[in-house]
């Protein structure tokens, strides 16, 4: 469970939402979404990613670095290629020695000597040196392209931050190499010194700087580029959650829908026939409510949200032999899971998708109503599950703060057809009999 002040997930919950992937096929959003341009900016995007944040004043903070970066996307992109990057990172992990004496002649000594010692001295720490004085430059007129002034307070408080290091007396001579070719070997032993030893500190920072700059202009890349919205962040106690014209960011030609929890409704039972779209919506919700509180943009036309404390979902729940537990067992251990984060973070969302398929019809009926039963009780959070199981709405029609929706669709000459809408009401259509009739199922299985 990742949790660090931040939105509580665990690695299911990733999985599930394809937010990352255990395996390297097939698509994720954190791969979809990424347009950062060096090595470490990928890393740190993909920590940012792990950790979103709980607290509206950070969601709102870092929307509005991301609209001022998006006003300006091709000013605010980062000038250091990913090879520069990855050069200036070997040459701070470098095991060959920088030089300990305070006058020219001793560093001169010193720099023969390591030259004998390391083979791969000049390659390492002199070219090292030519390289991160190249970012040091590049950084050096990158900041001064913005008025700092104008900037909201996270991109203040960063470009702050570079120029106080620039303006140290030795990085900013530096910074001011007009021609790093024509340095010398004593010039570029000094300046390896403060690189890798006086300064050592202060370069690495700005390196860190460098990659979250990445980042965010990845972000808002991202943003502008599938023309995502940023939703309105709101501050309240109780849970809160509008979205208008939802879609899922893995379809070319994607079908939205609206889908509001009202005062007082903090429980949605939803249903409809196989292939209608319902778990295609449930990843959905679950990943504009992910990107919300990353501080992005949602695709979407509209959303209001109140930051949840968790997030969690239970859409393909899997036997796991290696510790002895059967499918159904699993099924259980998620839900007692979904208990235990309820129990310790309140304020939470949590998507199901059809409880307890892996036993017969009566224990699954009356394990889901234990189940919704012991969720209704909890107003602090919002729920959905969707089931094939109609018979439960029957059970929980006069509770004041269940909702009901379904997926439509209709029959044409035998064949099953979907409109991927959502509707207010419920559904006890049954395809899945159609499905393998005009997949010629039977005709298969005759000898």
């Amino acid at each position: 469970m990742i949790k660090l002040n931040k939105l509580a997930v665990d690695r299911q919950t990733l999985t599930e939402l394809e937010i990352f992937r255990d395996d390297t096929s097939g698509m994720n959003i954190f791969d979809l979404l990424d347009r950062t341009v060096t090595s470490g900016g990928r890393d740190n995007l993909k920590i940012q990613f792990q950790n979103p944040f709980i607290g509206a004043s950070e969601i709102i903070a870092m929307q509005d670095a991301l609209k001022a970066i998006c006003k300006d996307i091709e000013k605010w992109q980062i000038p250091f290629t990913r090879k520069l990057m990855d050069m200036v990172e070997i040459y701070y992990f470098a095991k060959c020695d920088t030089a300990v004496s305070q006058n020219s002649i001793g560093r001169f000594i010193e720099g023969l000597f390591y030259r004998i010692k390391h083979k791969d001295y000049k390659e390492t720490a002199i070219q090292g040196t030519k390289n991160t004085l190249l970012f040091l430059i590049e950084m050096s007129k990158y900041v001064n392209r913005f008025d700092q002034q104008k900037l909201p307070t996270l991109l203040q408080e960063i470009l702050t931050t570079v120029k106080e290091i620039i303006n140290d007396k030795d990085i900013q001579i530096a910074s001011k190499v007009e021609n790093i070719q024509s340095l010398g070997f004593i010039d570029l032993i000094t300046i390896d010194q403060w690189f890798r030893s006086t300064h050592k500190n202060k370069i690495t920072t700005l390196i860190d700087i460098a990659y979250r700059l990445d980042v965010y202009t990845s972000m808002a890349k991202t943003v502008n580029e599938l023309n995502l919205t940023f939703p309105e962040i709101i501050d309240t106690e109780s849970p809160a959650l509008e979205i208008e014209g939802l879609y899922h960011l893995f379809l070319k030609q994607p079908i939205s829908n609206d889908l509001s929890f009202e005062t007082g409704k903090h429980f949605l039972f939803l249903t409809g026939p196989n292939m209608a779209g319902k778990t295609t919506f449930l990843k959905s919700y679950g990943i504009a409510i992910y990107l919300a509180q990353l501080g992005m943009g949602v695709p979407a036309k509209r959303m209001k949200i109140s930051p949840f404390n968790a997030l969690f979902s239970s859409l393909n729940t899997a036997d796991n032999l290696s510790i002895g537990y059967s499918y159904f067992y699993s099924e259980v251990m998620r839900v007692r899971k979904a208990a235990e984060t309820l129990q310790k973070e309140k304020k939470v969302f949590m998507i199901f998708d059809e409880l307890f398929k892996g036993t017969n019809i009566k224990d699954a009926f009356d394990g889901s109503m234990l189940v919704i039963n012991g969720l209704l009780k909890w107003d602090s959070g919002m729920f959905v599950l969707a089931s094939h199981l109609t018979e439960l709405s029957k059970k929980i029609d006069d509770k004041p703060s269940v909702f009901f929706r379904y997926f439509d669709s209709s029959v044409d000459n035998g064949r099953p057809v979907f409109n991927y809408k959502i509707r207010e009401g419920k559904s006890d259509e049954r395809l899945g009999l159609i499905i393998l009739q005009n997949e010629k199922i039977e005709e298969l299985l005759t000898p």
